[in-house]
């Protein structure tokens, strides 16, 4: 992009230095139309940045003044700035992108003309401001921030501030909600290890009958324990997994989460 707009650039200045003009005023020094551009494209925040535009003197004498940038209204920086006859130069200045909207655009400020050694004259240059350059830059997710922002508040702060926020009769039938839950949860906690006991003891039994078989009834203890043992171990299996789903909470609200939402989409399905 910079050797396209130093072309333009060039061309320009040399259909200028055919032309000799008497008054600054009447001469085409300055900025050429448009002429903003930056050292990375599309910006993101955070990144530093060199702005950069381009100052063309045609005119016979030495040209020297500042070129301030803006982005609307605020300022950017400056940088001074001397042009030696029928030459350009590229000013730019260092910027720290930062998230929204931005209009940046350059102007020059005290041009002047060495008329002799020591001695300037002020101009007026016609062309003593960039065209607008408008961006709009997101603002930087920064997931690192936002674990270590987690990390760092506590659980208790956290619960303290939604209790805050939450209307009291929302909170009221949330509160009343999870209560319910939680005891039907512990209940059922309850009620699955002690099932769990049972079948390890009817388990036990069956081994120690085996045991105890007489040779006259061995084959009909067989027959049964075959089946009943399986039976029991597959149910145990099954009391053992219920019950570790109870006593977790993450796990034990996931999958009722998961179930609910399950159902509410079934229901939208037959309505929808």
């Amino acid at each position: 992009m910079n050797l396209k707009k130093f072309g333009i650039v060039l061309l320009l200045i040399l259909s200028f230095l055919s032309l000799h003009k008497a008054y600054a005023q009447n001469s085409n020094t300055g900025f050429v139309p448009g002429n903003i551009w930056y050292s990375k494209d599309p910006l993101e925040e955070g990144d530093k940045i060199k702005i950069h535009t381009f100052v063309f003197n045609p005119d016979a004498r030495e040209l020297s003044g500042t070129v301030i940038f803006f982005d609307k209204t605020v300022l950017l920086g400056k940088k001074d700035f001397v042009i030696t006859s029928g030459t350009a130069k590229d000013i730019y200045i260092d910027w720290m992108v930062t998230a929204g909207d931005h209009t940046i655009f350059g102007k020059i400020e005290n041009a002047k003309f060495l008329i002799s050694k020591g001695k300037y004259e002020e101009v007026y240059i016609a062309e003593n401001e960039t065209e607008k350059s408008s961006n709009t830059v997101s603002k930087k997710i920064n997931s690192n921030s936002i674990s270590t922002d987690l990390n760092s508040t506590p659980l208790s702060n956290i619960q303290k501030v939604i209790k805050e926020k939450t209307p009291s009769i929302i909170s009221k039938t949330i509160n009343s909600t999870t209560d319910a839950l939680e005891n039907l949860r512990e209940g059922l906690s309850v009620a699955s290890d002690k099932k769990k006991d049972e079948v390890k003891d009817e388990l036990k039994s069956l081994e120690l009958s085996e045991e105890n078989m007489t040779i006259s009834t061995a084959d009909k203890k067989a027959v049964e324990n075959a089946l009943a043992k399986p039976l029991k171990n597959a149910e145990l299996f099954f009391l053992t997994l219920w019950s570790f789903i109870l006593s977790s909470k993450i796990i034990f609200y996931s999958i009722l989460g998961l179930l609910i939402f399950l159902i509410l989409r079934f229901i939208w399905n037959l309505i929808f």
